[in-house]
């Protein structure tokens, strides 16, 4: 078969065979696959792999790719203009002169620190990631030239004392690369951060983990030429080989294992991060590199960040062994935007339904039933950190949180009690208001009062209700039970 330029969706290459063509374009969101024993031969033109704003071609070269007319293997990679990109080289046959006038660094793990790349002579090591910067005013669209990598492929990660272990590699490949198919080597944690730029003002970092249920932000499969973190726990070398890698037309992984897991969804700005709590019996309540994912914050001051701790350390997924022992979790939320923002649980109907889960908001000591009401909005100012809490309790524990403020609430045949105690100031000082709420959250009711003893009658057709006092500057909620 002879072509000029042939566009292929997909293409399989019988293993023992010779497929010669003068010259051959695979169009983003396509592939090609030249199988074990079979020589891909380009008698008179280029192989090249476009990239465009909607994706990249796709090369798995388990046989080999030959050029006996001259000519060469192209792979492009499109940049957004005015972004950071993490990128890797799909060959070992490329310099930094190819970035001539853009901003290209290296990082590392001893110093977490980035350097500039200033000689146009630096070789871009497969396996290796950088960051770039293009000064274009308008996407660009760069051409790696040479021989693709295939094979097996190695990267040296590394652990400095007294720093976190971050280690910058990337996929060497022209196609896909599958988290999943990895396998994780001792001191390195089992997920990945992708940086993507185009979320909030300065991007965002996402993430996925191995053999997690769910939890993840991004797919298990790594693009070609992207560049990512990992996260050493000691020094090592990470080996991978073609049984890694794949194309995009792979569907996304789904472990078949079960894992109870709450995740929280922070929006603001209509941009989306996330937490996840979750539990399984294999890890520990400390930081574990096979079950846990750190959390990365950004740079973008519109991007809300959301995160749990274990030993000190932000979380973006946090994997503890079980609920019991655990009962109640800190949550911390922050932002560089001042404005709205709703948290949204998820992932609810994989904890046991006898359960109950409770978010709490410390500052506002108010309680909400995540599984009657999943979303919980609120009006956030920046510079301060939100603590919040999450309640796996039955409802005598929360009880016994919201009964130890100096405000008593009760209702007895459509009257609702609210009395004041203990607060040393006179009727004259005392301003108070008195909201109820379903357990939905839907406000039953508000009402003013600077009364000691509040005789309410108000319509209570449920059987439990959340009462907010506001007070001297204070605030209680308290769970009422309509006898």
């Amino acid at each position: 078969m002879k072509s000029k330029a042939v566009l292929l969706i997909m293409m399989f290459v019988a293993a023992g065979s010779l497929l010669s063509a003068q010259g051959l374009k695979v169009e983003p969101g396509t592939s090609i696959k030249v199988e074990t024993g079979t020589t891909l031969d380009l008698t008179g033109g280029d192989l090249l792999l476009k990239s465009d704003n909607t994706g990249d071609a796709s090369l798995i070269d388990l046989g080999s790719v030959s050029h006996s007319g001259g000519g060469t293997t192209n792979v492009e990679r499109y940049l957004t203009q005015g972004q950071w990109h993490l990128i890797a080289s799909p060959n070992a046959s490329s310099y930094s002169s190819m970035f001539n006038s853009d901003y290209l660094q290296f990082y590392t793990e001893a110093t977490n620190a980035y350097s500039d790349i200033l000689s146009l002579s630096y070789s871009l090591n497969p396996m290796q990631g950088y960051s770039l910067w293009t000064v274009d005013p308008s996407p660009t669209t760069e051409v790696f030239v040479g021989t693709t990598n295939t094979g097996a492929q190695s990267f040296s990660f590394t652990k400095t004392s007294g720093q976190d272990g971050w280690n910058m590699i990337g996929n060497p490949y022209p196609s896909k690369l599958d988290w999943e198919a990895v396998t994780i080597p001792a001191g390195l944690n089992g997920a990945v951060w992708l940086y993507d730029p185009t979320i909030g003002e300065n991007g965002d970092y996402l993430y996925y983990l191995k053999g997690a249920s769910s939890g993840n932000t991004t797919s298990q499969y790594i693009p070609s030429g992207q560049g990512f973190f990992v996260q050493a726990t000691a020094s090592g070398t990470l080996s991978i080989d073609n049984n890694v890698r794949g194309h995009a037309a792979q569907t996304f992984y789904k472990n078949t294992t079960s894992n109870s897991m709450l995740v929280l969804k922070a929006t603001g700005n209509n941009i989306t991060t996330q937490t996840a709590i979750r539990f399984n019996a294999n890890a520990s309540a400390q930081v574990d590199r096979l079950y846990d994912i750190t959390k990365i914050i950004g740079y973008s001051p519109d991007v809300p960040i959301l995160y749990s701790k274990a030993d000190g350390t932000n979380m973006a997924l946090n994997t503890l062994p079980s609920i019991y022992g655990n009962e109640s979790i800190p949550v911390y939320f922050e932002a560089g935007t001042s404005g709205d923002y709703t948290i949204l649980a998820t992932e609810i109907e994989s904890i046991d339904p006898l359960i109950p889960i409770y978010l709490e908001d410390v500052s506002q000591n108010y309680f909400q039933d995540l599984r009657a009401n999943p979303e919980y909005s609120f009006t956030h100012t920046t510079g301060a950190t939100k603590n919040l809490i999450v309640h796996f309790a039955n409802l005598v524990d929360i009880d016994q949180i919201m009964n130890t403020a100096p405000v008593q609430c009760y209702a007895a045949n459509g009257i609702l009690h609210v009395n004041f105690s203990e607060l040393g100031v006179s009727n004259s000082e005392l301003k108070a208001q008195i909201e109820v709420f379903s357990l939905t959250g839907s406000k039953i009711m508000h009402k003013q009062t600077s009364e000691f003893r509040n005789v309410i009658p108000v319509k209570l057709s449920q059987s439990i209700y959340l009462v907010k006092v506001s007070y001297q500057g204070k605030q209680v909620i308290q769970k009422v039970i309509n006898q």
